[in-house]
């Protein structure tokens, strides 16, 4: 029985994601250089992957030459407003306002960080 569709991505799609997100667009092979896992993935594994990923709609590829080079369709900043929601909702009743506090009160942040803060709460 297949596995239930998890919201969101994946770890490894993340993973891939991240890399587009910086440097599409990019031919497997390119992606599988600048996947950070030690070991990585195989070749044909990270390409199975891709074409999930593709199927799923959060990345497209453009043909150049014999070449397959896949860029984002998911926005990132989209991507992270939905995974800030979806937490928000899931622990903390719905209420941004709540996480943010959860997350200043149990995370060590720097001095820019809680300047940032502030300026956003003065405008």
């Amino acid at each position: 029985m297949p596995r239930p569709r998890q919201p969101g991505l994946t770890e490894n799609e993340l993973e891939v994601m991240r890399v587009l997100w910086r440097e599409a667009p990019l031919k497997v092979s390119d992606i599988l250089e600048y996947l950070q896992r030690i070991p990585k993935p195989a070749y044909t594994s990270l390409l199975t992957l891709v074409q999930t990923m593709e199927k799923k709609g959060y990345i497209k590829h453009q043909k150049i030459g014999k070449a397959f080079f896949y860029l984002p369709v998911l926005q990132e900043k989209k991507f992270l407003l939905t995974e800030i929601k979806r937490i928000s909702k899931r622990l903390f009743g719905g209420s941004p306002g709540k996480l943010v506090l959860n997350l200043v009160e149990n995370e060590q942040l720097s001095e820019v960080e809680i300047e940032m803060l502030r300026k956003l709460l003065k405008d």
